[in-house]
């Protein structure tokens, strides 16, 4: 990633970051680490789409595509969770 695009920490739990064609500041009380991690892979994501689409619609894109990954995931916990036999009762 140049030097431009990358996502920089303005202290305190504010970051500075470029998503496709757009530049946001936001500030979060998530781990550095785990924020960057994060970023990069919307990033990823959005870039994935066509250019000819705009901003909105590639962020829209990326987030169903994400949301997609939660309910995968959501149905393969649920899956071991039957096969495993954890019920309520936290054993």
């Amino acid at each position: 990633m140049d030097e431009a695009r990358e996502i920089r920490s303005l202290g305190d739990g504010r970051y500075t970051f470029w998503i496709g064609r757009g530049r946001y500041t936001l500030s979060t009380k998530i781990d550095s680490a785990r924020f960057i991690r994060i970023v990069e892979d919307a990033g990823a994501l959005v870039e994935a789409f066509p250019q000819n689409l705009g901003q909105d619609e590639r962020l829209v894109l990326a987030l169903l595509a994400l949301e997609n990954r939660v309910e995968e995931l959501n149905d393969k916990i649920e899956a071991l969770t039957e096969k495993f036999g954890a019920g309520g009762d936290g054993r």
